[in-house]
């Protein structure tokens, strides 16, 4: 191991101070990971973006550690967590300069950040990796679906007592190529679903009167999504926390699309569907969260909440070209309804956890 200082990660008021390095850096090495998963920049984030998620501490309180070596950051630990004291998870995200792995820095970043979480009273760790598609065999989530491969990343996890415990499909769609498609998708979908329900469309910012509803549809991704056996703690969605992700994505120049379908005799919306577009790559949508409440389920409401957010998408965005989506291995129907729309898989991601206790 070589001899490196570990210290806290600062966080200045400005991006002008120059404490700035320290999130300078947290931005250079997580861009520079998604990157070589990806292949492109399209999933970079901007300083400003950076400096914002660590500046608001309100949702999930972030602690963060680098360790350096005669002035030159080497590598980064960040913990997050619920600022509930009753909360037993915590997120940990450890990342190293490619060129100075394998000589002890991950692991001694990794012992950091479970101390934190000690001492924050966390006993279960919780990590996401993401991986591009290599041959041979891969290892297996716990679910008994999917699986990554045995890359540097995951064989460090596994080494350091993390349990793959669910895996994504990373999928992409070619909007180009699929718009009559999708179009009678969404018709047919609508058909089946009824007179009974209405689909809702708007672009962030949400407006206030739609705000309690996008909260709670977006709380049931914690209860309705499939989840193997990772220990979900979501905290509590409101409108507040909404305007919070919205001013965000504002800072980053980060449009977002909602859909939503409402159940009419209610007034209830029901299903969700969000799209973004970020500067960073105007020609790629990425997907957020996708969800039929499962007492609606069985109408096609995915495909027709999908279908009709991806139409609004061609018209307000005519740069897009694609879009992509990640969605649990074992979530049959979303991947059923996502195969159906024309996504293609294109790489995969890891969600790990280890208990301390």
């Amino acid at each position: 191991m070589i001899d490196v200082t570990v210290r806290s990660i600062r966080v200045p008021h400005s991006i002008d101070a120059p404490e700035i390095v320290d999130l300078e850096a947290v931005r250079q090495l997580r861009n520079a990971h998604a990157a070589h998963v990806h292949g492109s920049s399209a999933y970079d984030l901007t300083l400003p973006q950076v400096l914002a998620a660590w500046q608001d501490q309100s949702d999930r309180p972030v602690i963060g550690r680098l360790a350096e070596r005669n002035g030159l950051i080497l590598g980064t630990a960040s913990v997050d967590h619920l600022p509930d004291a009753q909360s037993r998870t915590a997120g940990v995200m450890v990342r190293v300069h490619a060129q100075h792995r394998r000589q002890g820095i991950g692991t001694r970043l990794l012992r950091e950040a479970e101390t934190i979480a000690a001492e924050l009273g966390r006993s279960v760790l919780q990590s996401w990796t993401e991986h591009r598609h290599s041959g041979g065999a891969g290892l297996r989530a716990s679910t008994g679906f999917g699986s990554v491969p045995r890359d540097a990343t995951a064989m460090f996890a596994r080494r350091r007592g993390f349990r793959l415990e669910q895996v994504y499909r990373q999928s992409t769609l070619d909007l180009r190529s699929t718009a009559l498609h999708t179009d009678a998708l969404c018709a047919r979908a609508r058909t089946h679903a009824g007179d009974d329900y209405r689909y809702l469309f708007w672009l962030s910012p949400t407006p206030a009167a739609l705000a309690p509803a996008l909260a709670d549809l977006k709380s049931r991704m914690a209860t309705d999504a499939p989840s193997g056996n990772v220990d979900v703690e979501d905290g509590e969605w409101d409108a507040a926390r909404i305007a919070r992700i919205e001013a965000h994505d504002a800072v980053g120049g980060v449009r977002r699309l909602i859909g939503a379908v409402r159940h009419e005799p209610s007034g209830v919306p029901v299903a969700l569907n969000e799209l973004n577009v970020s500067p960073a790559d105007p020609t790629i949508a990425h997907q957020n969260d996708t969800l039929v409440r499962a007492e609606h389920r069985g109408r096609r409401l995915g495909t027709w909440v999908k279908c009709a957010t991806l139409a609004r998408l061609r018209e307000l965005f005519p740069q897009v070209t694609h879009v992509e989506t990640y969605n649990a291995e074992e979530n049959e129907p979303m991947l059923v309804i996502n195969e159906a729309i024309g996504f293609t898989p294109v790489s995969c991601a890891g969600e790990w956890q280890k208990r301390l206790s």
